[in-house]
Order: structure tokens, then C-alpha cells, then sequence
């Protein structure tokens, strides 16, 4: 028996070859907990700087939440017996030296799998949800929120043979009549044939004995991150409608696995058409198109030592460039590869093996998935206006540290003479009015500003009421079981998809006015150096949920087609499906309503922040002004008193500089500039010389 311990494990599995999609899994993990860390620095410099403003607090904790919520989810998608499971296999457990999964030819994982690794659950477990559940009219998503409903098989994560007697549970079947199996959602047609039943006489089918299974299992790339789904194949995808309608739309990721020495066949086409293109058509994620890639699996039934390697190449080839017009993808997201042989080579320690494999190919792929993932995550709209927010304060307090450096200089020069110190005092409590007059006209700007985007928001969230939006929803229900025909199914759908169509509608006309004025606002304000492109990301996108909803109108349309002449054999898989429908329609609108809310928080977060730290730097200097006059400071006194100043601002800034990672900003002993020499080089140029 092999005992592996978890740095045995990270070694082997970075050891033979250290793939691109571990080393860019890895990047991504260390880039979000760096700037998670960095994040968390410039929470409590706001707290200890007392600059701590609503806005800042909103934008750094929505972007901390973004940052701990986000997964790569890859999804494994396509007929049995294509290779989905040792796909999986060579892609995680090459380290154990067997496979893990039950992969063998036939039928074997037989129910959906999630795989992924989290420390704060039960860790080193499958957890098997019952096919019975099937009965209820519960969704997968409340199911995992409900443990007691979950069969929990612990295993021990150094031990491969306790691991693999756990992960052969997900692919058990039972035995149960044909009337069993369409209760549950089945079609006999669609199941294997076993002997009669003992007890009535009817033929006995085999259904799988679970409905879903969760695998929580530490591993260097599930550690890093990944999610993986394995779908055991039309089948599943048909019976359960939350697959497609809402877990593979979660994606980042998709992998439609084919056998090469079949090509696309009827089945193949079907899953491809009605479960996975509509994914590539309509999408929250722009480059929705580059996330499916379509992997031809068993490269290596057609090898062959008699033929020569570049007459092989040409036939691999050829079948790629069928396989890309047949699915209408690019040929470079159509891959060649054999799971099977990356899988021997990785525990064999094989790497020719594993390059004729081209299983490192796919890999690569999935890393530059990986790598977009991250740069969709960069420029959202929370961490740009983190990092934002970060550079508006530090050029803020620049500018202050600026004239704190200027008063020295004049009290410096005026040290002597009483009459040119008293001079000095004047002009700065004329400066100081000066700019406090400019910061109240921009703050009843601001708040001018504001009633106006609430304003807009009101317009644009009346279509998405929630009462007529429930209401909507329950009367299709209702439409749905008066007419339980396939007519009425349609008809109800219809009417469904055409009313949130107009109220998507109105919401984009309101959306378009809404933008325009925002545009307005930033046009009439003075926000420093936020460019063009940062000004068009915080304006409000209906894009994403329209294309939602076209693709659940699709998919509906699909589903009711898919269902032919046995419609009154499904009636449990078009509950599920109807309830499914109804449930993402209402979570549909639910987000966009609850973006909307977030986007009026946030469209002025830059302006709402720079003239928030700007009320704070003014109160600072009112105060030291009263109290030099309150004190009847002299030029000495008020000399040191603005020397400490300058020391207590050159501090803040130093440690924010720290916490924004600029190398260039360093100490006078190491004979790098000072944050003082740096504020005075900045604003050596007139048009840096702004008022607060």
C-alpha cells in the first residue's frame, strides 16, 4: 500500500513535467492573495489615517468579497465513454500511480461529480445525494444547503485505496421497474435492460443510485482554486434541467469531449446543440466564445508503428477540421489528445510518452483560460476602483504634503521678521477659506449629482418590481399545470419570455438616459487622471442578463422539443424543468435588480472618494490653523509645529506607498527619493498645482 503525504504530493505533482496550468492556477492564487493582502494594508491606513469614508469602505469590502468568492470552474462535458473521467484522472491523480475515479469502458460515472478542494468543510469526503431526491421538487442548489439529505463517505487523502473505494461509490447503479425509473425522471429506452422483477413481473432497468456527488479533496490544483465537473453524459444533462440551465452557464471553462475514432456522433451533436452551444452564444463573460473547447480523446487508437508519423498527422488533422465545421469552432479549439496515455506516461514518468499524448497541449489551453479569467477579474469594476481609489489618496496627500513644504519654506524665510510672519498667517487663512468654499460648492455639486443618478435608478429598477415580477412567475406556473400539453407548455413559456423581454426592454431604455447622464457628471467634475476607459466601467450593462435570458429562452424552446411524442411520460422531468426555469427567470431579474443597486453605490465612487479625503485633509489644516491662532503661536512655534506635520503626512505617506507596492518610493538613506522630494517633483509642473 502507497502512503503519500502532502508534500510528497505536491512534489510529484510538479515533478515530471510542471504543467502551464498549474504554474498559471498557481499565479492566479498568489496575484489574488496578494492583492487581498494589499486590500486588507489599505483598510486599516484608511481606519489609522482617519480617512476611513463610507465609499472607500464599500469599495475595498466588495472588492475583498470578489476576491474570496472567485473559482475557476472547469466543466467536463459529453456522451460516455468519451474519456471524461480519465481526462480528470490525468489531470489530478497521476501522482497516486492509479486511477482514482472509476474510468473503465462502459457507463461509469453515472451521476454529475463535483470535485474541489474547501479546508472550512468536511475535508477528504464524497458526498452522494440520493437519485430518490429526484421525487421532490427541490433544486441541486437548496440539496447542498440541506447535509442531512447527503450520504458522507470519508476517506483517507494519503491512502490511494481508501480514496478509490470512496470515489467507486459515485459510479453504483440499482435495479428498479420501468414505473420507478419514470417517476424518477427516466426513460426505459435510454437504460439498460436487467432481468424481471421477482416481485410483479415487470423488466427491471438500471438507474444510477445517486442524483449528484460533491468530492472534497485537498490536491496542488484543486488547493490553487479549480473546480472540476464531470457529467456522465446526455442522460444526466436531459434529467436534470439545473445542469445546463445553470451550472455549465457558471463556468469558465468547457471541455466537450469526443472519441476520435467515432467523430461527432447523433448523440454527440445533441448534447453539443442543446446543452452547450446556446453557452457560447449568450454568456455573462465576454469572451464566452474562447471558454468551450472540444478535445478529440483517444488519439492513440490510431497510432500505428506501420504507418509513418506524418500520414498519422494528416488523419488527426483531418478529423479536427471536420470536427471544427460540425461544431462551428476555430481548428485551434479543437484538440487531439489521448487522456489515457497522459495518464500512464505521468505515472510512469514517461514525458515522450506524454508529449506524443498531447495531453500538455489541452493543458496549456486551459491555462490561458485561467490567464483571461484573471484579467476579467482585474478590470472589474470593485478591484479598478480599489486600485483607484489607492492611487487618487496617495496623489491627494501628495499635494498637501506639497504646501505643508511650501509653508515651511515661507516660515523658514519669515523666521525674523514679525511683520512678514504675520503676513504669512493671513494668507493662510485666506487659502484655507478659499479652498473650503471650493470644497462645499463640490460637495452640494456632488450630492446634486447624486439625487440625479437616484433618480435614474428609480427608472430603471421599476420594471423589475418584485410583487409583478412573482406574480408573473406564479400565473405561468398556474398557466402551466391548467394545460399540461405540450401546446400549453409552449404557449406559457411564451408569455413568460415575451413579458421579462418588454420589461428588459424598458429597463434598457432607462439604462441608455441613465449612462448619458452619468457621462455628463464626469464630464462637468474634476477627477484627476481617471481616463476614458474608466469612466465607461462604471456605466450600467444590460448586455449580460439580456443575453441570460435569450439563452434560457432557447434552451426552453429546446427542451420542449426535445421532449417529441412521450410527453406524458416526462411529467416529473418537465416539473423539475419548469420549476428550474421559474427559479433562474426570478434569479435572473433578482441580479440585475441587485446591480443596479451596487452600480449606484459605485458610479461615483472615484468623485465620492476624492472629495471625501479632500474634507478630511481640509479639516486637518482648519484645525491647525484655529489652533495656531487659538495659541498665539510664534514663526519658531508654528515652524515646528508644521515640521511636524510634514513628518506625520511623509509617514502616511510612506506606508501607503508600501501598501500600493511602488519599488520606486523608498527611503533618503538607501538614496532613493523621499516621499517629500517625490510630492515636490510632482508638483513642480504648474498643471499639478490644484487646489484641494
Amino acid at each position: 500500500m502507497i502512503h503519500i503525504t502532502p508534500e510528497d504530493t505536491v512534489t510529484m505533482a510538479i515533478g515530471m513535467d510542471v504543467t502551464m496550468l498549474y504554474r498559471q492556477l498557481a499565479s492566479y492564487t498568489n496575484w489574488k492573495q496578494q492583492l487581498s493582502c494589499q486590500i486588507e494594508q489599505c483598510q486599516r491606513w484608511f481606519s489609522e489615517h482617519s480617512s476611513n469614508s463610507p465609499v472607500a469602505r464599500h469599495s475595498l469590502d466588495q472588492a475583498l468579497k470578489l476576491l474570496r468568492q472567485d473559482t475557476f470552474t472547469l466543466a467536463c462535458v459529453g456522451e460516455f465513454s468519451r474519456g471524461k473521467t480519465e481526462f480528470i484522472n490525468a489531470l489530478l491523480f497521476a501522482e497516486y500511480g492509479q486511477r482514482l475515479l472509476p474510468s473503465q469502458p462502459g457507463r461509469t460515472t453515472m451521476c454529475p461529480t463535483e470535485i474541489f478542494f474547501e479546508a472550512d468543510q468536511q475535508p477528504s469526503c464524497v458526498r452522494l445525494l440520493p437519485i430518490e431526491t429526484r421525487r421532490t421538487q427541490t433544486s441541486l442548489a437548496n440539496f447542498k444547503n440541506i447535509l442531512r439529505n447527503w450520504i458522507t463517505i470519508p476517506f483517507d487523502p494519503k491512502n490511494p485505496a481508501s480514496v478509490s473505494e470512496a470515489m467507486t461509490q459515485i459510479a453504483a447503479v440499482k435495479q428498479v421497474t420501468e414505473t420507478e425509473a419514470i417517476a424518477l425522471g427516466f426513460d426505459p429506452k435510454e437504460l439498460s435492460q436487467g432481468p424481471l422483477s421477482e416481485r410483479d413481473g415487470q423488466a427491471l432497468v438500471e438507474v444510477p443510485t445517486w442524483r449528484h456527488a460533491l468530492v472534497n479533496m485537498d490536491h496542488p490544483l484543486l488547493r490553487q482554486g479549480l473546480r472540476i465537473l464531470d457529467t456522465p453524459g446526455l442522460n444526466a444533462l436531459g434529467n436534470e434541467p439545473e445542469l445546463t440551465l445553470s451550472t455549465l452557464h457558471q463556468a469558465n471553462a468547457l471541455v466537450f469531449l469526443l472519441g476520435i475514432d467515432t467523430g461527432v456522433s447523433r448523440s454527440d451533436l445533441a448534447i453539443w446543440e442543446d446543452h452547450v452551444q446556446s453557452l457560447r452564444n449568450t454568456s455573462a463573460f465576454s469572451d464566452a466564445h474562447q471558454r468551450t473547447l472540444a478535445l478529440l480523446n483517444k488519439v492513440d487508437t490510431l497510432w500505428d508503428d506501420l504507418r509513418p508519423a506524418d500520414e498519422i498527422e494528416e488523419q488527426i488533422q483531418r478529423i479536427r477540421e471536420i470536427t471544427a465545421r460540425q461544431l462551428r469552432l476555430p481548428i485551434d479549439h479543437v484538440l487531439a489528445a489521448s487522456a489515457k496515455q497522459g495518464l500512464l506516461a505521468r505515472a510512469s514518468g514517461d514525458p515522450q510518452r506524454l508529449h506524443r499524448s498531447q495531453l500538455p497541449q489541452l493543458e496549456d489551453m486551459l491555462a490561458q483560460q485561467v490567464k483571461r479569467n484573471q484579467q476579467r477579474l482585474a478590470e472589474s469594476r470593485s478591484i479598478s476602483d480599489t486600485l483607484s481609489m489607492m492611487q487618487s489618496t496617495r496623489k491627494q496627500l501628495r499635494q498637501q504634503l506639497y504646501r505643508a513644504d511650501q509653508e515651511l519654506e515661507q516660515l523658514q524665510n519669515s523666521h525674523h521678521q514679525r511683520q512678514d510672519y504675520q503676513s504669512l498667517l493671513s494668507r493662510l487663512r485666506s487659502d484655507s477659506k478659499a479652498q473650503h468654499q471650493l470644497y462645499h460648492r463640490r460637495a452640494l455639486d456632488l450630492r446634486f449629482h447624486q439625487r440625479r443618478l437616484g433618480l435614474q435608478l428609480h427608472d430603471v429598477q421599476a420594471p423589475l418590481a418584485a410583487e409583478p415580477l412573482k406574480q408573473l412567475i406564479h400565473d405561468t406556473q398556474h398557466s402551466m399545470q391548467r394545460s399540461w400539453t405540450s401546446k400549453g407548455l409552449n404557449s406559457a413559456i411564451g408569455v413568460l419570455f415575451d413579458e421579462l423581454q418588454r420589461r428588459f426592454e424598458e429597463c434598457q431604455l432607462a439604462t441608455d438616459n441613465a449612462n448619458q447622464v452619468l457621462f455628463n457628471i464626469y464630464r462637468s467634475v474634476d477627477i484627476g487622471d481617471l481616463k476614458e476607459v474608466d469612466i465607461q466601467r462604471h456605466s450600467l450593462s444590460l448586455l449580460p442578463y439580456q443575453q441570460r435570458l435569450e439563452q434560457l429562452q432557447r434552451q426552453a424552446q429546446q427542451f420542449r422539443q426535445s421532449l417529441g411524442g412521450i410527453f406524458g411520460q416526462k411529467q416529473k422531468l418537465i416539473s423539475r424543468f419548469i420549476g428550474t426555469l421559474m427559479q433562474e427567470a426570478h434569479n435572473l431579474a433578482s441580479a440585475l435588480f441587485n446591480e443596479t443597486e451596487l452600480w449606484y453605490k459605485e458610479a461615483l465612487a472615484p468623485v465620492s472618494h476624492q472629495a471625501q479625503y479632500d474634507k478630511s485633509l481640509l479639516e486637518q489644516q482648519m484645525h491647525e490653523l484655529a489652533s495656531l491662532v487659538q495659541q498665539q503661536q510664534n514663526s519658531q512655534q508654528r515652524l515646528q509645529e508644521v515640521q511636524r506635520v510634514i513628518a506625520r503626512r511623509e509617514g502616511a505617506l510612506f506606508e501607503l506607498d508600501q501598501v500600493i507596492g511602488s519599488v520606486s518610493i523608498g527611503t533618503s538613506v538607501s538614496g532613493r527619493p523621499t516621499p517629500r522630494a517625490v510630492a515636490r517633483q510632482e508638483h513642480s509642473q504648474p498643471q499639478l498645482n490644484r487646489s484641494a
